[in-house]
């Protein structure tokens, strides 16, 4: 019996897809590190460098070439990068998250970094000068290094990647994006806060079932740096809030440091995993809109309509959980959910049960989908490989 080297083409494709992106992505890097638009302003030949690379290569490439490949309406792709509306308060639990993220990159980066130290790394200095008008340079630097990241990385690492992988196992899928998005930074230094950040912006896409919660994340995270670099050379609202909790760990013991850090780090995941069971909560309390919504239209003018008090929430609630427990018996039964994978993720609680009641199906990973996903991680991983020598030399 003849077998197919190419088991899911969806899996195939995007693997493919993103590993053109990374090269093109290089390509680009390497034509700015040649300085081939160094007569341009600093801040402008950033812009023109994250407009190009993240508009055109990281965030359209991908999303239109997956429409063209699968032959899918803009809609079709659309849904299927998780590009899906969300609640107003799942909005403002994203920013708060975008916030602590920040927070969170500080630690995980001062760790990093002081381990990659200890093996001989030390970063470049310098900065370029720009003279456009403070104002004005603070504006194109948040687009170019707040917004744009936020939407288009997203869109490839969380749309494209874990969009198409989950399928193959969410926990894999979740850790193999988040490990791509960190190195496609391709830079040592950047990589472990990246790996750190793609684990919780890829847990939230996948929780809230929509990217627009981790784009948001992305974006104010980036927006926090920005804003804090700008405020401690200008002093202007806030910037002396680094420097000051820098030279307070720096006079403090190292005894009083880490039990504060050790605190503070604690109060930022506790705080993190409340907003993240918010939004949580939200999907389920979209989902459930809908189901009464779509329930309603089903036996309007029919005889079942008067049965139903569809403003008893307690009803909705039993037919919503039998309707959930119904479609995860089916694909259970339908081998889209293997019972003895099944048994074991959700061997915490009925809300892992819930979430993976939703998972569309669930296949052993064909190793030849997965060729370009492979390549394009050798290939970033010796590039950041090599960053680390360099900085070591």
């Amino acid at each position: 019996m003849k077998t197919n080297l190419i088991q899911d083409k969806k899996v195939f494709y995007a693997g493919l897809i993103y590993f053109i992106t990374v090269v093109l992505y290089i390509t680009a890097r390497i034509i700015w590190s040649a300085g081939a638009f160094s007569a341009l302003d600093p801040i402008f030949n950033d812009l023109l460098f994250s407009t190009i690379v993240q508009v055109f290569i990281v965030g359209g490439f991908p999303f239109f070439m997956w429409k063209i490949l699968n032959k899918q309406t803009f809609k079709q792709t659309a849904e299927r990068f998780f590009f899906k509306k969300v609640s107003f308060k799942t909005i403002l639990a994203s920013l708060a998250l975008g916030v602590l993220l920040y927070i969170l990159i500080i630690f995980v980066s001062t760790f990093w970094n002081t381990l990659i130290g200890f093996l001989g790394y030390a970063p470049s200095s310098g900065s370029a000068t720009t003279s456009l008008p403070t104002w004005l340079a603070f504006l194109i630097t948040t687009i170019s290094t707040a917004l744009m990241p936020g939407f288009c990385e997203e869109t490839s690492n969380r749309g494209l990647l874990l969009g198409n992988m989950r399928n193959n196992g969410l926990k894999r899928a979740i850790l193999l994006s988040a490990l791509m998005f960190g190195l496609m930074h391709l830079n040592i230094m950047q990589f472990g806060h990246a790996f750190v950040s793609g684990l919780i912006l890829g847990a939230v896409t996948y929780i809230s079932r929509s990217i627009f919660p981790a784009m948001i994340m992305h974006g104010v995270s980036n927006f926090c740096s920005v804003y804090l670099d700008y405020a401690t050379a200008y002093n202007w609202w806030g910037g002396g809030i680094m420097e000051a909790v820098s030279n307070f760990f720096l006079n403090s013991s190292i005894f009083v440091s880490l039990i504060l850090s050790f605190l503070i780090f604690a109060i930022v995941l506790v705080c993190i995993a409340m907003l993240i069971s918010v939004i949580f909560v939200e999907n389920k309390r979209s989902k459930f809109a809908r189901f009464r919504k779509n329930l309603y239209e089903s036996v309007k003018g029919t005889e079942m309509e008067n049965s139903i008090n569809f403003n008893n929430t307690a009803q909705m609630l039993d037919l919503y959980n039998k309707a959930s427990a119904s479609d995860l018996k089916d694909k259970i039964e339908s081998g889209k959910i293997p019972l003895g994978h099944l048994e074991h993720e959700v061997a915490g609680g009925a809300i892992n049960t819930m979430i993976y009641s939703e998972i569309d199906e669930y296949k052993k990973p064909n190793p030849f989908d997965y060729i370009f996903y492979y390549m394009s991680i050798c290939m970033m991983t010796i590039i950041t490989i090599a960053t680390f020598i360099w900085g070591a030399l």
